[in-house]
């Protein structure tokens, strides 16, 4: 797949572990002061004291079978470090925490596939206009596409009254850039569905479920259900090492169990990229659909 959301089109994708718990182990002997700058122990400062530390977590997943790493940006919005005294660092932090991931991509073979990074921006509930909610987006996503993020994944609930200012933030931080970086929202399986002016402001919706290495039923029923694109690759990266053996045993190419096929005229995914869907006769099979594109290519 070439891009992010032609392959969550396509496939069923896992990613990476919590990077913040790995963050947390004693060999790493990390110091308020000087890898935090006395802020709290804010992961996301880690990105510029611990830089190395930072890809060699994403490494780690990407070993164990990740085919997306999620940037460690979630509490870097300019409004977030604000707290912290750290407003004025936030592109730098994100620039650094994609280029970190992007780095680690770049180093780690595919394994015959493509991963990505997903530079992750998070709605921390910060009471201020909507115009200060854009500019800080802005500067947050600026960051993360500078530094080779291939798309925007945008964690805000639906419904919550700051996500227009944060899509039009990370427009505008796009077209700044000149950039064709997706700018994607996440709807964790089962919760609220987003309305149909957010949905036409997003370039798609990643349909995430939190993955359990120890339950194959689960598994099994999230991809007979055929609502989730995205599997959460577990909390360390022996659970995202399980995850990636049970989807390969899963799938017809022994990648990935294959999404793009349509149910009752319904898209499973909701991933809408111009030009990308391919509508398949009710009567295929995923083997015949890997079988047709392997015709294609």
């Amino acid at each position: 797949m070439r891009t992010i959301t032609d392959a969550l089109t396509n496939r069923v994708l896992l990613t990476d572990g919590s990077i913040t718990r790995e963050l947390k182990l004693p060999e790493l002997d990390l110091d308020a002061e000087r890898d935090f700058f006395g802020a709290g122990e804010c992961a996301e400062v880690l990105n510029l004291t611990r830089y190395d530390k930072i890809k060699a977590v994403h490494k780690a997943f990407l070993k164990a079978g990740a085919d997306i790493v999620r940037t460690n940006s979630l509490r870097a919005n300019p409004l977030t470090l604000r707290a912290h005294g750290l407003e004025d660092e936030a592109f730098i932090i994100n620039f650094k925490a994609a280029e970190a991931a992007t780095e680690a991509v770049d180093s780690i073979p595919g394994q015959g596939r493509r991963r990505f990074v997903l530079g992750v921006l998070r709605d921390d509930g910060w009471d201020v206009p909507p115009g200060e909610v854009e500019a800080a987006v802005a500067v947050q996503a600026e960051g993360l596409i500078a530094g080779g993020a291939d798309g925007l994944l945008l964690d805000v609930l639906p419904g919550v009254g700051r996500i227009q200012a944060m899509l039009e933030g990370a427009r505008k931080a796009r077209a700044k850039l000149r950039s064709h970086v997706s700018i994607l929202l996440q709807r964790v399986d089962g919760g609220p569905r987003f309305g149909p002016r957010t949905l036409d402001s997003a370039d798609g919706i990643v349909q995430f479920r939190p993955g359990d290495a120890r339950r194959a039923a689960w598994l099994d029923a999230a991809l007979r259900d055929g609502t989730v694109n995205l599997i959460g690759g577990g909390s360390l990266p022996e659970h995202t090492a399980t995850l990636d053996a049970m989807l390969r045993d899963r799938a017809e190419d022994g990648f990935r169990p294959v999404l793009g096929w349509v149910r009752d005229e319904h898209i499973v995914d909701e991933i809408e990229p111009v030009s990308s869907w391919t509508r398949f006769p009710k009567a295929d099979t995923p083997a015949k659909i890997v079988a047709r594109q392997a015709e294609s290519v």
